[in-house]
């Protein structure tokens, strides 16, 4: 279960992925290019051992629903884009009081 903004969301997809699949190397799953249909890499099927449930706690980039996810690395700084179809999770739970009790900054 990922709560929160775009950030935990997308680091609850790459725990997910590592979850059920140990053997994937995190560079396999990095992007060399945006097209998500063009992958050189055969993402592994997830929800075998788990499902994804996101629950957003911001309004933002909406990866509750989508199959992208931006892991930085926080020694260098650069950003490696993720996706692939698996990544979508199972499940979006939007509750607008949740929202709503964040601050605005």
């Amino acid at each position: 279960m990922a709560i929160g903004g775009g950030s935990p969301m997308d680091a609850a997809k790459i725990m997910w992925v590592m979850y059920e699949h140990p053997e994937v190397h995190f560079a396999d799953l990095a992007l060399r290019f945006m097209d998500i249909r063009k992958r050189i890499y055969q993402f592994p099927k997830l929800g075998q051992k788990a499902m994804m449930v996101a629950v957003p706690t911001t309004s933002g980039t909406g990866s509750e629903v989508t199959p992208f996810a931006v892991v930085t690395d926080e020694v260098t700084g650069v950003k490696y884009p993720i996706a692939d179809y698996e990544l979508t999770p199972n499940m979006a739970i939007v509750d607008a009081n949740l929202v709503m009790s964040m601050p605005s900054r």
